[in-house]
């Protein structure tokens, strides 16, 4: 590992950098320029994992940085449009935001890669049935309006070639018709009486 560090430490003088700028990149690139100088024997990136991962523990070289995801990043985008264009509450982006991050983590995937401009108008729909089937009409309105400001979004910022805010269908004919009230024993008796008299009446005026 010394004499790795030796050689690292050497070339990052060459090429003008400080060990805080060393990273999986120019250690690749390190390995590269060894093997075009001729040096037979090189070790592979693997092998210089140990050293890199000893340099950082002891402070000399920063940790990587995670890269977000691309649904964190589009997410993101959303936070500072809801604050800056719409000016919304806190609580409100909370909500919007967290619909948001449910419906394209479950509708915008196709085989396990984030694809938010796919998006149609049937996994809106299919979203809203999973997410609604047993709340209250209050709060089937509500995901209604955030996932249209999210569709807003995503058109305005070219995320999604259609306008697919009119495709999220409305709350109001969503509840079931109320049930009929159950008829009871005498209502049973007084149907029977009506139509036993009507028989006797259509047996009389058949006869005649």
């Amino acid at each position: 590992m010394l004499k790795d560090l030796g050689q690292v430490g050497l070339w990052l003088s060459r090429q003008g950098l400080d060990a805080a700028d060393l990273d999986e990149g120019r250690l690749k690139q390190h390995l590269a320029d060894l093997r075009t100088s001729g040096r037979r024997r090189v070790a592979g990136p693997r092998g210089m994992v140990p050293l890199l991962t000893f340099l950082r523990k002891a402070g000399v070289v920063p940790a990587p940085h995670a890269t977000p995801a691309p649904a964190e990043v589009l997410l993101e985008r959303y936070q500072r449009w809801m604050e800056s264009e719409r000016g919304l509450s806190a609580s409100t982006m909370l909500r919007y935001g967290n619909t948001a991050r449910r419906f394209l983590a479950e509708q915008a995937v196709t085989d396990g890669q984030f694809t938010p401009d796919s998006v149609t108008g049937a996994d809106l729909n299919a979203f809203l049935l999973r997410k609604c089937a047993r709340v209250s009409a209050g709060s089937a309105k509500g995901r209604v309006a955030e996932l249209r400001s999210l569709m807003r979004f995503l058109y305005l910022h070219g995320v999604t070639p259609m306008k697919l805010g009119g495709a999220v269908p409305p709350v109001g004919g969503w509840r079931l018709p109320p049930c009929r009230r159950r008829w009871q024993p005498a209502t049973f008796s007084s149907c029977w009486t009506i139509l036993r008299a009507t028989g006797r009446s259509a047996s009389a005026t058949t006869r005649s």
